[in-house]
């Protein structure tokens, strides 16, 4: 029996330190939900995103699975390369939902996507949503630099 209880102490430790609906999800303002996705983002920091990325049900981790987590974070980190971010005035929405403009600035180009954040659980605010269709028609996504990503190589 311990030898099975001392094989599960790791396992036990590392889901502690997972993102959930507990104490250290969420952010306590909008524009702090905001912020801190995107510096997550910036830094490339998937466990940082999932802290703050969910519904009014709390962090995405809870509803969905790790795989299909990490790929959709995946994929908004390539379409947030930025220098700079400027929050806009927020508007009501539907659900006590708030939608945000935000100025992403990177080299020479700018970007306008919207915002949605929440309040979840434990009245901590999470982003929701954001116009990844925006960043993409700004060639934002894939994009490092202010200049196009190059093609990839021929096959042959």
């Amino acid at each position: 029996m311990k030898r099975v209880a001392l094989l599960l102490l790791p396992i036990v430790a590392a889901c502690s330190s997972l993102p959930g609906g507990g104490a250290g999800t969420g952010a306590e303002s909008p524009s702090a939900a905001i912020q801190q996705f995107l510096a997550a983002a910036r830094r490339k920091d998937l466990p940082g995103m999932a802290t703050v990325w969910g519904t009014e049900k709390g962090p995405a981790s809870q509803n969905m699975s790790q795989r299909e987590l990490e790929r959709r974070e995946l994929i908004m980190i390539q379409c947030l390369p930025h220098e700079q971010a400027t929050l806009g005035t927020p508007a009501p929405s539907e659900a006590g939902r708030l939608r945000i403009p935000v100025e992403l600035t990177l080299l020479t180009r700018k970007a306008n996507p919207t915002f949605t954040v929440v309040r979840g659980p434990k009245d901590r605010w999470y982003v929701e949503n954001l116009e990844i269709d925006q960043l993409r028609d700004q060639g934002f996504c894939g994009s490092a630099t202010a200049s196009p990503a190059p093609p990839p190589p021929a096959l042959r």
